[in-house]
């Protein structure tokens, strides 16, 4: 790999790894505004407010063009369903049924399918691959662990939440060929969000738009703008420069973030297995790094 490249991998990395930072408080959040706002209702709110962060992300980058690019509207409307409308009902309504952590750390479940998945689009199954992912997940078992385990309904959901992120995440790196990051998250924000609110407003029709808006506003705005948008930024950014196994395994850090948040703010103690966790974890975060990315000429999210 020439200097080039490497720096450009390097930036990839500092940029995945900001994007892990910020989605480690995502589902500690989560967990805690869904004990007082209905979950799709919250979902939905905070999904519109990415979009307007990403509106002016797109019109701070003149970017708004490009939606014209109808190559891209096809994988702009997988992204929207695959990461946006399916998890976020499932994982929204399944973090009010477990606790922080455990909606932290059952989101790993997506490095598995990814690990399958990209073994198909041209991202083979290396050694260091195997480590760096078998690491990363390896110690964030021993962190859901901690000397105990079991799943009930809201933890399943979270799980399934995870499926269809491969393949979002496939067609986020076959939309970049066409349009810029913030293009993707404006769009796929603005849908999502109108789509979730439909679903908000049908099953969730008790709820009080305005009371909510009014109690909850700085946590719906640091969730959406923040959360869901700066992170999600940071996360464009990277994938167009690192392959997507790597992205995946090095943002799945993310759990160590929201242990730390829990720690300071919500009193969370550390366990031993949770310590041994974190240690493995940081393994296996190494020989993610230290693989370089796959040429992305050969895989099936080149330009066709």
């Amino acid at each position: 790999m020439n200097q080039k490249n490497l720096g450009k991998e390097n930036i990839g990395v500092l940029l995945v790894l900001a994007s892990a930072l910020l989605w480690g408080l995502f589902p500690v959040l989560v967990n805690q505004g869904v004990k007082s706002i209905p979950p799709i209702t919250f979902a939905a709110l905070s999904t519109l407010l990415a979009a307007v962060g990403a509106l002016a992300y797109a019109l701070l980058r003149g970017t708004l063009s490009e939606i014209k690019n109808k190559k891209a509207y096809f994988p702009l409307f997988m992204i929207t369903i695959c990461i946006a409308v399916i998890p976020y009902i499932l994982f929204f309504i399944g973090a009010k049924m477990t606790s922080g952590i455990n909606a932290s750390m059952l989101l790993l479940s997506e490095i598995i399918f990814t690990l399958i998945f990209t073994h198909f689009i041209g991202e083979k199954t290396t050694a260091l691959k195997l480590l760096g992912t078998g690491g990363i997940f390896s110690g964030a078992l021993f962190i859901v662990y901690n000397g105990s385990f079991s799943l009930n309904l809201g933890d399943i959901l979270i799980i399934l939440s995870t499926l269809t992120y491969p393949l979002g995440n496939f067609y986020s790196k076959k939309a970049l060929n066409y349009v810029s990051p913030s293009l993707i998250l404006f769009v796929r924000s603005v849908a999502a969000g109108l789509l979730l609110l439909v679903f908000a407003l049908f099953f969730e029709s008790k709820t009080n738009l305005g009371s909510i808006i009014s109690q909850h506003w700085l946590l719906l705005i640091f969730n959406g703008l923040v959360l869901l948008g700066l992170s999600k930024i940071f996360w464009y950014e990277s994938i167009k420069r690192v392959d997507l196994s790597k992205a995946i395994a090095l943002v799945m850090t993310f759990p160590l973030f929201s242990l730390v948040a829990l720690v300071f703010f919500f009193n969370e103690k550390i366990s031993i297995y949770q310590w041994i966790g974190i240690s493995i974890m940081m393994i296996g975060v190494y020989f993610s790094v230290k693989r370089r990315s796959v040429d992305p000429k050969i895989t099936k999210y080149a330009p066709s």
